[in-house]
C-alpha cells in the first residue's frame, strides 16, 4: 500500500500513533482519538501547567433537592445559567440558608466550569463570576476553580471557552457512557500560560465585556423604573390578585372574536379597567404598528440572511450567535416577512409564547424569520423600546398570554397580538426610555464581539500567529 493511501486509510479509521509518554491512566481507543492528542500536543508547544498547578483549590458543588427551591435563601448557580463567559443572574433559584458552604460559596472571579450532562463541552459551559452582591453558591453539575493569585482569571476563562479546551474536557468524559468529569481528570487539563502581558491583553477584552454587561442590567434597570414610575405597575402587580376567577360580568361592546367564557375570565381585562380608573390611556398594538409572521424553511441554497426563531429571542434581543441562515433569493421572495430595525419579535407557538425581544442591530439591517415566530413593527419608532418592556412585564404577560389557543399545541394569533392593549405614554418618557434600551442593547452586543475576540486570540497564541494590535 502506497504512503497516500495508508495515510487516507488512517484518516478514515480514525488511527493514531501514540508515543509511550502520552500513555497515561486510561487506555481506551476514545481516549487516544487522534483530534485528542494533536489537541494536547499543540497547547504544549507553548508554556503550560497542569490546572491543579495554577489553582488554589477546585470543588463540587452541592446538590440541593429542587423540592427545596424556595421564594427565599440564598442564589443557587446551575450549569444552565452559565452563559457567555457570565452568570444569567434573572434565571437563579433561591434555596434555604443551610445549603451553604465554604466548599460551594461562590465569590467574585471564581472559574465555574459545567462538569455534567451531554452539553459538558459546549461553547457556554465556562463562566467566570462576576462582581457579586448576594450569597451564592452552586449545584454538583458545576466544578468551581478559585485560581492562585499570580494567574489572570479573565485569560483562563477566555482559553477555557475555546476548542484546545473544550476538546480536553471531551476526551475526559466518563468512559462509563455517563456525562461527566471527574476530578482527578480536571487537575490534568493543560492550561497555557503566556507572559503576564499577553494574559493581560486578551483578559481585558473578557473584563471589558463583563463591564458593557453590567453596564447594560444598569440601564435596563433605569428603564423598567421609568416605565413602572409612569404606569404604577406594582400597584397592578398587587391588584391582579382581586381579578376574579370564577365568572366576569362583560358588556355588549367588550365582546371581541372569541365566545368561550375562560378568554373573559382573565386578569387583563380586570386590569385594564383598573388603569382606566387611574386615568391611564390605551391604544390596540393593531392602531400603532403592522403585525406579520415568518415561514417554514428547508432550502440547502447558498446562506446569508439571519433567519430568527424562538430560540434565538433572548432578554432584550436578538441571540444573532444563534441564528440559522436563509439564501438572499429567498429572503427577497418572502417580503411580508422581512423585519426593519426596532419590530418587536414575538414567540407565537409552544411552551415559550410570552417571549418577546427587539430586531435591533446597528451591524445587521436585513434578518426574517420563522414560522413560529410574528413580528408587530411600530408606527413609531420611539414607541419600540417601552412597548417591549411593558410586553415583558408581569402584566404584560397576562395581555399576552390572554389570547394563547389550543391545550397541547399551544398557539397565538396575529389577530391577537394585534388586539392587545398598550398604554399610551409621554413623548418624553418614551425617548428616554429608548434611548437606555438601545444602548443597553448595544453594550451587549459589543460584549460578545469582545468575548470572541478574545477566544480567537487564545487560539491564534496556540497556534502561534497571535499579535497584540491596539
Amino acid at each position: 500500500m502506497k504512503l497516500v493511501e495508508l495515510a487516507i486509510y488512517e484518516k478514515e479509521l480514525n488511527i493514531a500513533w501514540v508515543d509511550y509518554k502520552f500513555i497515561e491512566q486510561r487506555i481506551d481507543a476514545q481516549y487516544y482519538k487522534k483530534e485528542f492528542v494533536e489537541n494536547e500536543i499543540k497547547i504544549k508547544q507553548i508554556n503550560n501547567l497542569p490546572l491543579k498547578g495554577i489553582y488554589t483549590r477546585g470543588d463540587y458543588g452541592t446538590l440541593p433537592d429542587s423540592a427545596d427551591y424556595s421564594q427565599k435563601g440564598i442564589y443557587l448557580i446551575r450549569g444552565t445559567d452559565l452563559r457567555d463567559l457570565s452568570i444569567k443572574e434573572d434565571d437563579l433559584i433561591l434555596v434555604p440558608e443551610e445549603y451553604f458552604s465554604d466548599k460551594s460559596e461562590v465569590k467574585s472571579e471564581d472559574i465555574l466550569i459545567l462538569i455534567k450532562g451531554a452539553t459538558i463541552d459546549a461553547e457556554w459551559s465556562v463562566s467566570i463570576v462576576p462582581k457579586i452582591n448576594y450569597k451564592a453558591i452552586f449545584n454538583g453539575s458545576i466544578f468551581r476553580i478559585r485560581l492562585k493569585k499570580e494567574y489572570a482569571p479573565y485569560f483562563i476563562t477566555a482559553f477555557m471557552s475555546t476548542k484546545y479546551f473544550l476538546n480536553q474536557k471531551k476526551r475526559a468524559i466518563s468512559n462509563t457512557g455517563i456525562y461527566y468529569n471527574d476530578k482527578d481528570s480536571i487537575e490534568n487539563f493543560i492550561i497555557p500560560i503566556p507572559s503576564p502581558d499577553i494574559q493581560k491583553y486578551i483578559g481585558n477584552k473578557v473584563r471589558k465585556a463583563e463591564e458593557l454587561r453590567e453596564e447594560a442590567k444598569r440601564l435596563k434597570k433605569e428603564a423598567e423604573e421609568i416605565l413602572n414610575d409612569e404606569l404604577k405597575l406594582s400597584y397592578f402587580n398587587e391588584r391582579v390578585k382581586y381579578a376574579p376567577k370564577m365568572y366576569n360580568w362583560m358588556y355588549g361592546e367588550s365582546i371581541e372574536a372569541r365566545i368561550d367564557s375562560q378568554y373573559y375570565i382573565n386578569e387583563t381585562n380586570f386590569i385594564n379597567t383598573e388603569m382606566n380608573k387611574k386615568g391611564l390611556k390605551f391604544k390596540k398594538i393593531s392602531e400603532v404598528a403592522s403585525v406579520g409572521k415568518g415561514f417554514s424553511y428547508t432550502s440547502l441554497d447558498k446562506k446569508t440572511i439571519p433567519y430568527i426563531r424562538i430560540s434565538d429571542l433572548d432578554d432584550l434581543l436578538i441571540n444573532f450567535d444563534s441564528v440559522e441562515l436563509v439564501d438572499e433569493k429567498t429572503y427577497s421572495e418572502k417580503k411580508s416577512s422581512q423585519l426593519e430595525q426596532y419590530d418587536l419579535i414575538f414567540a407565537i407557538t409552544g411552551a415559550t409564547i410570552g417571549k418577546v425581544s427587539l430586531f435591533y442591530n446597528s451591524k445587521c439591517g436585513k434578518a426574517t424569520l420563522s414560522s413560529d415566530t410574528a413580528f408587530a413593527r411600530l408606527k413609531d419608532k420611539n414607541d419600540a423600546a417601552y412597548v417591549l418592556l411593558y410586553l415583558k412585564s408581569s402584566i404584560g404577560q397576562i395581555s399576552i398570554l390572554k389570547g394563547v389557543t389550543g391545550a397541547t399545541n399551544r398557539h397565538l394569533s396575529l389577530e391577537h397580538i394585534g388586539d392587545i392593549f398598550i398604554p399610551v405614554i409621554d413623548n418624553k418618557l418614551k425617548r428616554e426610555i429608548n434611548i437606555r434600551v438601545i444602548k443597553a442593547i448595544d453594550n451587549i452586543f459589543l460584549s460578545k464581539q469582545l468575548i470572541k475576540e478574545a477566544k480567537q486570540d487564545v487560539e491564534n497564541l496556540i497556534e502561534g500567529n497571535f499579535s497584540m494590535k491596539e
